[in-house]
């Protein structure tokens, strides 16, 4: 959907992204993040979701606790959850962390039908604590993907007890933080992994529990109670892990041919509860598998929900014939990589890989739960609905499934096995804008990245950093207090001024921004008015702040007492060579401002002198020893030192005096 990206991509707006099963979910987020030039983190509720997503999990990210969230400041018992008072010691983040949360433009969140309310909110706090802004998510806008008709989060009796005093629904949706967010709603409607009308009409039906439309008889005259497979693969599908397990292994226990076992190679941090699959495989020539990933190869042979049939085993070698195609390929192993977010040099978001899981990407496919189940497609399917299936897991079931008649019903399917949240449809109903999106992009992008340009150029706070750097400059013993004086003095007077012209184009942009909407002017126009304010900050900034500042650090990096005045501004030349840098890769839309004509040296890199080079320099330039001893708080034998290392005699030094 180009319309979608251009909304993430030109717009600040906060995303809920759904669809049926089937509808291409996961395909427009690897696309996504492919194309997308926002600096932005993927995470999921879950272990398996996040490294399916190729993210990281929401609490190894925020380094929250698994404890139960109640958005309050009044007491509550710790034995149940954490109000907002005890969740703020859990943000003391260190420097790397900070840094990569304050860089973020976009939060990407999959399989979010699984996420909690009181979750969210804790990254919304999170966010706005260390972010240092009180927008919700401290400004970062949200991508968030699921299906709230599949998998609902999981909470236990006594969290459900407590958040319901707080929150109207465990979903997503409740939380607090999303109130004052326009979310909208985006939903694909093409169905990719169903083709037959009818069955897409009996999937619909099921998924609104709308009971009326649902054709009872067409679905159950797939009941077939005593089904056995003979020739066909089938796959069992099961509502808990404990009767898939049980279905594996007995029908592995079946096969008269000798287990040979396959252990994962675990390199690095992998933790055991996030493995893809089982760290040993146990398998059997005649075993039924099935593939959990697809086919890397340019052959493209199988995708994650393939099943086959293993023909051939030795220590070192799995072959497989595929369903369908009764191919026999040789099996390789595939590597599952736990990673973190970090910055690189040039402040973009990375991940690097902390550990990894390398294992054949198959598992034993008798049978599967629903939750290991989702997002996989199957060509034939044995369902039983009648053993304590959860609000959505009869049509995540059924929609795991091409056609109708791949499905083997071995329990019938009533109404009491349907579910229907009314609470969800309002939610999407309420906020889909399928219909509008191009007016919203139109309506938005403009001001959007005017928005954006305006934020990267204002000074507001170059006059608080200023100040910061004057009242330790001030009680520092600089030897030269007139240079700095007049430094000083000149900083604050070009801050001053620097605030003003940011403030003035602010109210400028808007004005021009309301005639470009009436028509009365060019959009070149405004192109031209931020070209001009990039490239002004620019140059004044470089010229009137960061490069003086950078002469008087260099000046005073050697001398013994100004240890505080360095290491201030040390930090204020790094924000300033930041806020140089953002100029620099400022755009409006996709068109570059800054112009590579006027650029300067702006590094801040200062190689400190050996202290016996500042010595003779100082000597060199017309000061006597005495003076030296005095201005750099040495001993004059020091000096005196200094100068025999530079190969100046006795009579020279004399002389010099």
């Amino acid at each position: 959907m180009e319309e979608l990206v251009e909304l993430l991509e030109h717009t600040n707006r906060s995303v809920f992204l759904t669809g049926k099963a089937g509808t291409g979910k996961t395909t427009f987020l690897n696309d996504f993040v492919k194309k997308t030039r926002k600096k932005h983190i993927i995470v999921a509720p879950t272990g398996i979701a996040a490294i399916n997503a190729g993210g990281v999990t929401i609490h190894s990210l925020f380094a929250i606790p698994s404890r139960t969230f109640v958005p309050t400041t009044e007491s509550v018992d710790p034995n149940l959850a954490m109000n907002i008072n005890e969740l703020f010691p859990h943000f003391k983040y260190r420097k790397e962390k900070l840094d990569l949360f304050r860089e973020i433009e976009l939060i990407i969140i999959d399989e979010v039908s699984m996420l909690r309310a009181d979750l969210l909110d804790i990254m919304d706090h999170s966010l706005r604590r260390v972010r240092r802004n009180q927008l919700p998510f401290g400004g970062a806008q949200l991508l968030l993907i699921g299906d709230l008709y599949q998998l609902p989060p999981v909470v236990r009796d006594d969290s459900e007890r407590i958040l319901s005093k707080y929150y109207e629904t465990p979903f997503f949706f409740s939380a607090k933080a999303l109130q004052n967010i326009r979310l909208i709603t985006v939903e694909l409607t093409t169905v990719y992994r169903q083709q037959d009308e009818e069955f897409l009409e009996i999937l619909d039906a099921v998924r609104h529990a709308d009971f009326h439309e649902l054709d009872f008889e067409k679905l159950n005259s797939r009941y077939n109670p005593d089904f056995e497979p003979e020739h066909e693969t089938y796959i069992h599908l099961c509502s808990h892990n404990r009767i898939a397990d049980h279905i594996n292994q007995k029908k592995l226990a079946e096969q008269e041919t000798e287990s040979l076992f396959y252990k994962a190679s675990v390199i690095g941090e992998f933790k055991e509860t996030q493995y893809p699959i089982d760290e040993t495989l146990e398998l059997k020539v005649g075993a039924q598998i099935m593939f959990i990933r697809n086919d890397s190869s340019p052959e493209k042979n199988f995708y994650n929900g393939k099943l086959a049939e293993i023909s051939y085993l030795d220590e070192d070698t799995i072959k497989a014939v595929l369903d369908e195609s009764k191919k026999e390929i040789t099996l390789t192993t595939e590597v599952w990589e736990q990673k973190r977010y970090t910055l690189d040099a040039d402040k973009n978001i990375k991940t690097e890989v902390l550990g990894s899981f390398e294992q054949y990407p198959v598992r034993l496919a008798w049978a599967a739960t629903i939750h290991k189940s989702q997002g996989l497609t199957f060509d034939r399917v044995i369902i039983d609905a009648g053993r304590s299936f959860a609000s959505g897991q009869v049509y995540v079931a059924l929609s795991r499934c091409r056609t109708l008649n791949g499905i083997v019903l071995k329990s019938e399917i009533s109404q009491n096995a349907i579910f229907k949240d009314h609470r969800i449809e309002e939610f999407q109903n309420s906020t889909n804008v399928n219909d509008g999106l191009l007016q919203i992009i139109e309506h938005e992008k403009y001001d959007y990245t005017l928005h954006k340009v305006q934020m990267t150029v204002d000074a507001g706070w170059l006059k608080e950093a200023v100040m910061n750097w004057k009242e330790i400059a001030f009680t520092a013993g600089i030897p030269d207090r007139e240079k700095a004086n007049i430094l000083s003095d000149d900083v604050e007077r070009e801050s001053e001024h620097l605030f003003k012209v940011s403030e003035k184009f602010k109210k400028v942009i808007h004005l021009k921004l309301a005639d470009y909407i009436a028509g009365e002017i060019l959009w070149s126009e405004l192109e031209e008015k931020c070209r001009g304010a990039v490239n002004f900050f620019y140059k004044n900034v470089a010229e009137k702040v960061l490069l003086p500042l950078k002469n008087l650090y260099t000046e005073t990096i050697g001398i013994k007492g100004l240890k505080a005045l360095n290491e201030e501004t040390k930090k204020f030349l790094h924000d300033l060579e930041e806020y140089i840098e953002r100029l620099k890769a400022c755009c409006l839309l996709d068109i570059p401002l800054f112009n590579k004509e006027i650029e300067m040296d702006t590094s801040i890199t200062v190689v400190k002198k050996p202290t016996h080079i500042i010595t003779f320099e100082l000597f060199d330039a017309g000061m006597p020893p005495f003076e030296i001893a005095e201005k750099r708080n040495f001993t004059l034998a020091t000096v005196y030192r200094h100068l025999t290392k530079m190969g100046l005699t006795e009579v020279e030094r004399t002389f010099k005096q």
